[in-house]
């Protein structure tokens, strides 16, 4: 096993610490480190990565956090099973982009999306608040500014949906954003690509947003589901 090998890191790998953890993550979710495997000595992984003791701890502490290892006296720090991994981590679904297969990825991200966008502009319908539907309706128009600012168009899109979540005031939903985050950006690039531009879909954004500004729930829900059905098909099929 050799950790030391450069690595491009990402947003979230900000500090020495957190590109450890990433080098040794994603060695974790290639294989490369199995499953109840021991880590090498602390005395060897030191001398093999070349940093400080205060580093490498840190780097596990992350590790730890995520679920990726544990440490045992007599044993060693050893790999946990991936049902203990928190997968919902902005650095972990990084590390997972850089060694999974993309579609495969980008598929099951999506499957979030189909469970648990339904539901958010269904309660976003019940509890959304005036500010909410200023931002929702802010994302929508910048959607259809798309001829102007194409890239804004985009973000705009990822931030209609992210707006929605957050209209739904469900704390529990917040953590999972970050996943329909990942997802947006994975599919809005490609669907514009493919259908050049917002035209196919601004309809179906436009009737999640009026059905939520009328307080309808059940209405909000299934323009949500259609709009996502649809992108599914497109994306997948």
């Amino acid at each position: 096993m050799n950790l030391s090998d450069a690595t491009e890191t990402s947003g979230f790998e900000r500090g020495l610490p957190a590109q450890i953890a990433g080098r040794i993550g994603r060695r974790i979710l290639q294989g490369q480190l199995k499953p109840g495997d021991t880590l090498p000595r602390e005395l060897d992984l030191l001398a093999e990565l070349q940093v400080s003791r205060t580093t490498l701890r840190e780097a596990f502490a992350i590790l730890a956090s995520n679920g990726f290892i544990e440490s045992k006296q007599r044993i060693g720090t050893r790999v946990r099973a991936s049902d203990h991994w928190n997968t919902l981590d902005n650095a972990v679904m990084t590390w997972h982009g850089e060694t999974d297969e993309p579609g495969a990825l980008a598929q099951e991200m999506f499957e979030i999306r189909l469970a648990i966008e339904p539901m958010a502009a269904c309660l976003a319908a019940q509890r959304a608040t005036a500010e909410d539907l200023v931002h929702i309706f802010k994302a929508l128009k910048a959607m259809g500014d798309e001829h102007a600012n194409p890239h804004r168009a985009m973000e705009a899109d990822v931030d209609f949906h992210l707006r929605i979540i957050a209209a739904a005031h469900n704390r529990f939903l917040m953590p999972v954003a970050s996943v329909i985050r990942a997802a947006l950006i994975v599919s809005v690039p490609k669907t514009f690509a493919k259908f050049g531009g917002m035209d196919h879909s601004l309809a179906m954004h436009a009737d999640i947003a009026h059905a939520i500004e009328q307080r309808a729930s059940e209405a909000a829900s299934q323009a949500a589901t259609r709009l996502l059905n649809d992108t599914y098909q497109r994306n997948f099929s």
